[in-house]
């Protein structure tokens, strides 16, 4: 797992003026909206107490921590606390980290991580494809995010974007193709999907049509999201790292043009994925160029200092003290060096890598 990127951590959808805690990264985060509509990202802990800011409420551009009412303003930094006398000044130490956010294409994407904005890695160019119909969903895997990227870069879960129901069977894939980019790797390939379903008024299936072959295009973008292209379908894919050994699969599709229910279609593609789940879970990752991407860009990322040491911080760290990943104000803001209650999570030496 590796600090220092933009993580997709929700669909701007899920994210209201109510607090809602998300774990990545083997951390803590709450999301909420501030008054002017734009989400916020926070980490979860409240320097007090170590109290969930997520169980709290929202006033104004603040967040109210629920065990002893402090006011945590945008930024991360403490500006009230009710059992202070009205003149006495907040501590410096009264802050919790506050991370970059952007909303873009319905997702909400904090960058978690303290490296200057010209140092950051860049998200991915995500373009509005005039979608009319657009389907979401989530999927938790019991594997790590690495072994389920590499199983959904493959070619043939492009098929899933499109519209219509299929037989349950692996689309055809020919004349792939790959090619690596600084951040990510993206195969191209002919694909024939599963015969369509065609059924009868009465709901019954009258017979199984064969689809033609088109154009697949996959793409993978550090850290953790796929790409999908085929005809005038896209769908994304951002594979959040829960812990080392779960991912949470948040999926978007999106439609120029669809004949069927939402409902309907989010019934098919979990369908689709829950199959899917004895080769993501249970076989080895294959060795596509997206996943020899992933793995060479993730050992560059750990070679700069950015691999985050989940082992250490579960066999040392857990239940004893909290680590954070640290905010861009620890570095931006020197006065502050000193102030900060939570330590930084620990991360991996290049040489054990």
């Amino acid at each position: 797992m590796l600090k220092n990127f933009w993580w997709p951590l929700a669909f701007s959808a899920e994210v209201s003026r109510k607090p809602i805690r998300v774990t990545a990264l083997q951390e803590e985060f709450v999301l909420y909206s501030l008054p002017d509509g734009r989400a916020n990202v926070l980490s979860d802990l409240c320097v007090h107490r170590g109290g969930a800011l997520s169980e709290g409420w929202t006033q104004g551009d603040r967040i109210i921590c629920p065990y002893h009412g402090w006011e945590i303003q945008a930024d991360g930094a403490c500006v009230r606390i009710p059992a202070n006398p009205p003149d006495f000044p907040v501590p410096r130490k009264a802050r919790v980290d506050a991370y970059p956010t952007v909303e873009q294409m319905g997702w909400v994407w904090a960058f978690l991580g303290d490296i200057p904005d010209a140092e950051r890695p860049p998200m991915p160019a995500l373009k509005d494809a005039g979608a009319a119909a657009i389907i979401t969903g989530a999927i938790s895997w019991r594997a790590p995010y690495e072994q389920v990227i590499a199983h959904m870069a493959e070619p043939e879960v492009a098929a899933l974007a499109l519209d219509g129901e299929f037989a349950p069977t692996a689309a055809k894939v020919s004349g792939a193709s790959s090619s690596t980019g600084e951040w990510g790797a993206r195969i191209t390939a002919t694909l024939t999907p599963p015969d369509r379903i065609e059924r009868s008024l009465l709901g019954l299936v009258k017979r199984h049509a064969p689809s033609a072959p088109c154009e697949a295009l996959v793409a993978f973008h550090m850290p953790c999201v796929t790409l999908y292209r085929i005809g005038d379908d896209h769908m994304m894919m951002a594979h959040l790292p829960v812990d080392t050994e779960t991912t949470l699969t948040k999926w978007m599709i999106a439609r120029k043009t669809s004949q069927t229910e939402p409902e309907i279609a989010h019934r098919r593609m979990a369908a689709a994925l829950e199959r899917m789940r004895p080769r993501v879970e249970g076989q080895p990752a294959p060795q596509n160029a997206i996943a020899q991407a992933c793995a060479r860009l993730r050992d560059e990322a750990i070679a700069r200092g950015w691999g985050i040491d989940a082992h250490l911080i579960q066999a040392e760290y857990a239940n004893i003290k909290a680590v954070v990943i640290p905010s861009p104000a620890r570095r931006e803001v020197p006065e502050l060096a000193a102030a900060w209650v939570m330590k930084e999570v620990p991360t991996v030496k290049p040489r054990d890598a």
